[in-house]
């Protein structure tokens, strides 16, 4: 008997699903506790301001249903993913603009642990794609 197995752009796409969760969880926290709120009272890995909530909660949405209902997308969503998570991680590890957006040390190394994977593994499924052509 033979599974079905799914190439690791998919199960990194899957992965968005933390970015759900956070985003979901972080925006329901701002609505109970108010938009003043402080993120360092928050749990570690909840302390993100609402805008990059929203942002995470938008990428999660899409990744997680493209990981689980429209795999054969997963390749340019990660790749799509980290290009904006290197924006990210580049604005606020090198320029004082962060568009609104608390980005300190601890976000950051987040951004960056996550975008060098997602380069690995988007371009990677890319050139895999490209050599089986």
């Amino acid at each position: 008997m033979q599974t079905e197995s799914w190439p690791l752009v998919v199960w990194a796409a899957r992965l968005s699903v933390y970015f759900l969760a956070q985003g979901a969880l972080v925006l329901l926290a701002y609505a109970y506790y108010g938009f003043d709120s402080d993120p360092e009272s928050f749990a570690l890995g909840f302390r993100i301001d609402p805008i990059l909530a929203g942002v995470n909660l938008a990428w999660g949405l899409i990744g997680t249903y493209i990981g689980f209902f429209r795999p054969r997308y997963a390749a340019p969503f990660v790749l799509a993913f980290a290009a904006f998570y290197t924006m990210v991680a580049v604005l606020g590890t090198f320029t004082p603009s962060h568009l609104g957006m608390m980005l300190n040390d601890r976000v950051n190394l987040l951004h960056w642990l996550v975008v060098l994977p997602a380069w690995a593994v988007g371009l990677y499924a890319l050139w895999r794609r490209r050599r089986l052509r």
